[in-house]
């Protein structure tokens, strides 16, 4: 069977809210060399300008026709759902400009969510650093704030995805695929736990959110990341999204050796957070 016949039909969308353009074209090109997928990329740019918009379309091929919009900055969940609404194919990817895909990434997520029966799919996340990591990335709580996630090498059904990047049956799915606009980020705050809300209503109908271990993306972490200061308040933000979406204060996986040995450093701010810390509804109202 040739590749051609092998290929999925897929929408592809993406966002930027101020990411500079040598960090987007990066995301871009490698979106340009999915194999054995067809359709669309459109990006969705909250920076839009014609010379950029222009160059995001020569980027189109024979499978994939590239597209740039203007979107409003009203926060990634906005700009999530509105890639969710001009999908036009049976599958949908969304990523993150500071995303890397290698070639059979979008394919051997769609397969995936075809064999499985599943709505939504996440994929392992490594970090590529733009300088030097601080000690606190040792911990793998501090980890998950950075959107990194390795639970090993299966496929298998998970509790939530992370959202650097992930896809979606939309055929199937359309109605729920959306995301709660109270969470996520937008001008000046770092909430979180959009995408495991989402994650939860999916489950409550009875849909599958699955892990692909043998899809590997490359997550970019900016040199203005790599410091003590923006995982601390990330995590701040953490606990404030936890209060919004309801139970208690509790890490997403196993803490190991570094989480124990760094927890001075790194609960506080978390709790502060949860007790203290602003509500994402009240963002919104």
């Amino acid at each position: 069977m040739s590749s051609k016949m092998q290929s999925l039909p897929v929408t592809i969308t993406l966002t930027r809210y101020r990411e500079p353009d040598w960090l987007v074209d990066e995301c871009l090109d490698s979106l340009a060399v999915q194999e054995r997928v067809r359709g669309e990329v459109i990006f969705l740019d909250q920076n839009w300008r014609p010379d950029y918009a222009q160059a995001v379309e020569a980027r189109s091929t024979d499978a994939l026709k590239f597209s740039c919009l203007p979107c409003e900055e009203r926060g990634i969940c906005y700009a999530r759902n509105r890639g969710i609404e001009l999908s036009t194919n049976k599958f949908a990817i969304q990523v993150d400009p500071d995303v890397i895909l290698p070639p059979l990434w979008s394919h051997t997520m769609l397969l995936s969510l075809t064999h499985e029966g599943a709505a939504i799919a996440g994929s392992k996340i490594v970090p590529k650093w733009r300088g030097r990591p601080p000690l606190l990335t040792r911990s793998r709580i501090v980890m998950d704030q950075y959107s990194m996630l390795d639970w090993g090498d299966d496929t298998k059904s998970v509790g939530r995805i992370v959202s650097a990047a992930f896809a979606m049956d939309i055929e199937q799915y359309r109605e729920q695929l959306f995301f709660n606009e109270n969470y996520g980020r937008r001008e000046g705050v770092l909430f979180s736990g959009a995408e495991t809300e989402l994650c939860g209503r999916l489950r409550k109908i009875g849909a599958k959110v699955i892990y692909v271990g043998s899809a590997i993306l490359e997550h970019q972490v900016l040199q203005g990341r790599l410091n003590w200061a923006w995982p601390l308040k990330r995590l701040y933000y953490a606990g404030a999204s936890r209060r919004q979406s309801g139970g208690v204060p509790a890490p997403s996986r196993k803490p190991g050796p570094w989480d124990y040995l760094l927890l001075p450093i790194i609960l506080p701010p978390y709790l502060a957070g949860y007790f203290f810390g602003p509500r994402p509804s009240s963002e919104t109202e």
